[in-house]
């Protein structure tokens, strides 16, 4: 069996020592492979976060929209419900309505001042979350 030399991979067959260019050229293609990995796991990770936050809208939005359903309903069914109390429907809305605009006026006071800051940490924590 021949002997093999630890540096046969950067030289011609026809020379004793290793060729600088050959090694070079090596280093070069092997540099450019590491990269085009590198850059393709980055996108597959991004296209993973992607995916994640995709979903996590997508089900924050059919919770939200259930959600804003149920609640006008529940605001149509007051304010037939107060209507018939005051024996006029149209006032039966208008209470309705400002009901409404007070429930979303304290949910905005609420929003501004203490959830605004716990739902983005919620969201960065759940772009970043390690699985």
């Amino acid at each position: 069996m021949a002997e093999q030399r630890p540096y046969t991979r950067y030289s011609k067959p026809d020379e004793d020592g290793p060729d600088m260019g050959l090694y070079l050229q090596v280093v070069s293609d092997d540099a450019k492979a590491w990269f085009e990995a590198q850059k393709a796991l980055t996108k597959l990770e991004a296209s993973e976060q992607f995916g994640r936050l995709s979903g996590m809208i997508m089900l924050v939005a059919v919770v939200g929209l259930i959600v804003v359903t149920a609640l006008m309903l529940w605001f149509v069914a007051l304010a037939l419900w107060l209507g018939q109390l005051l024996a006029n429907n149209a006032l039966g809305f208008l209470l309705a309505g400002g009901i409404f605009l007070l429930v979303g006026g304290v949910f905005f006071l609420i929003w501004r001042s203490v959830l605004r800051d716990k739902v983005t940490l919620a969201v960065i924590n759940a772009i970043h979350a390690e699985d």
